[in-house]
């Protein structure tokens, strides 16, 4: 006892009370006197065995932990809606790489109310999701604000209004719409009524590259956010200002507490990735 309390640096009645305390949690001795000192039990030299295999394991979990801590490893499950997954993520993705390269991410493509399901049942770390001002607002998470995109206007390239530079939606009264996902009609729909008319959606998809070569094609007019234009503007396409569209915002949601420093990492790039998206409407 006292060359194992001179080994831990600890006093011989502190070895000899903290032996005697788990000798009361085992139910068993696991010392016995021998000569001047003491020698294990056949129970203490169990114990021995597995504490030898806990410490290792110990030891390997301290290890991993600090990993994850200081980005030498970590993984983010991440769910995003389309234009964000084109125009966001790709360019957050290569700096995180460049800044923890062994960090690794997981895509959901999902529009909102989907992203936000999966983060509730914990398939997801972050969900980027977007939302207009008649949207009601998600609670219970806590949202990284990334950007003001405001909703474009894109009418075929020979259309008479092609070069007006901005349009009023009444403009467009008697036009066919192409219309994306079902919050983004909604939003239109919405806008077009304020304006004294219901738009005549012939085309649904969510796919805005479809949009636009429908529009480019002669076959409607649509409204896109600025977004989907930095991503990919059909050149048959004219992109003109629509104040009465109004502008969706784009944010990033994230359970409310502490978060694990691979999710606060993605966070802070995306966060700048939507500083560099250009802030100006797209010309064409």
């Amino acid at each position: 006892m006292t060359a194992a309390a001179q080994a831990l640096s600890y006093t011989q009645p502190a070895v000899s009370h903290h032996i005697a305390r788990l000798e009361r949690e085992v139910g068993t001795p696991l010392v016995v006197r021998h000569g001047r000192g003491v020698r294990l039990t056949e129970a203490g030299r169990i114990l021995v065995e597995h504490v030898e295999a806990v410490l290792a394991r110990l030891a390997d979990a301290e290890e991993q932990i600090a990993a994850i801590a200081g980005l030498r490893a970590g993984r983010v499950r991440t769910a995003v809606f389309p234009t964000a997954a084109a125009g966001l993520l790709p360019d957050a993705l290569a700096a995180l790489r460049e800044r923890a390269p062994q960090v690794t991410v997981s895509l959901l493509e999902a529009e909102p109310p989907e992203a936000v399901a999966a983060l509730k049942a914990g398939e997801v770390d972050v969900a980027v999701v977007f939302s207009y001002a008649e949207t009601l607002p998600e609670t219970g998470w806590r949202e990284v604000p990334l950007l003001e995109d405001p909703v474009l206007a894109a009418v075929p390239a020979g259309h008479r209004l092609a070069g007006a530079g901005r349009v009023r939606l009444a403009e467009l009264a008697d036009e066919a719409w192409a219309a994306g996902c079902e919050r983004c009609r909604g939003h239109l729909t919405r806008a077009c009524l304020r304006a004294g008319f219901e738009p005549r959606i012939a085309f649904a998809t969510d796919d805005h590259v479809a949009v636009q070569r429908l529009v480019g094609r002669g076959l409607a007019v649509t409204a896109l956010p600025r977004l989907a234009f930095t991503v990919h503007t059909d050149p048959q396409v004219a992109v003109l200002e629509a104040a009465e569209l109004g502008s969706r915002r784009v944010s990033a949601l994230v359970a409310a507490g502490g978060r694990p420093p691979a999710v606060a990492a993605l966070l802070d790039e995306l966060v700048a990735a939507a500083q560099r998206v250009p802030p100006g409407p797209v010309s064409r």
